[in-house]
């Protein structure tokens, strides 16, 4: 039996895996982003082909080196984002919190935003963030006030995921900064 090479250390929890709750969104922000590239290398090959002459070459060259940097931002980034918005959920100490959730629905999308405030009187209170529409239904928690619990990123104080006796609600990446109004 070989040994691994890479020393396991007992003393350490195992990194937890993406989300499960996040696997469709996933799912739907990696095909997108390939999608996106492989629509920014098309516009890339008709731009560089010998054929295409004139004034639309600069614009597809544009094109596609803003499909490659959102394409990377959705295959790299997010993630990275939710995987160690999972390892904060299930290694950092929760601040005690309460919630107040808003559903906005236009002809184009529908977006969910908390309202976050904390027990201490010095907390700030964070306005419009960003989270996911979860699994479950929240239509009936809409306006009024839940306990939650709020995990924050203790290297980057930036606020990961909101748990409640209901469920999880992830926080859109790049999440606000959690500090009390004393700090600088």
């Amino acid at each position: 039996m070989r040994s691994s090479p890479i020393p396991i250390r007992p003393h350490m929890a195992p990194m937890p895996s993406f989300p499960p709750e996040l696997r469709g969104y996933r799912i739907v922000v990696v095909g997108s982003s390939l999608f996106l590239a492989g629509v920014g290398a098309v516009a890339l090959f008709v731009a560089l082909s010998p054929n295409t002459t004139g004034g639309p070459v600069i614009f597809l060259v544009l094109f596609a080196i803003a499909a490659f940097a959102v394409s990377v931002f959705g295959l790299v980034f997010v993630p990275r984002w939710y995987r160690r918005a999972a390892c904060v959920v299930s290694t950092a100490v929760p601040l005690p919190g309460a919630v107040t959730l808003l559903l906005e629905s236009d002809s184009e999308s529908t977006s969910l935003y908390a309202t976050i405030t904390r027990p201490e009187a010095s907390a700030e209170v964070l306005t419009r963030v960003s989270v996911l529409i979860p699994r479950w239904d929240v239509r009936p928690f809409l306006g009024t006030s839940l306990s939650v619990d709020l995990h924050v990123d203790p290297s980057t104080s930036r606020l990961m995921a909101i748990t409640s006796k209901h469920g999880i609600l992830w926080c859109m990446p790049t999440g606000q900064i959690v500090r009390d109004r004393g700090a600088v």
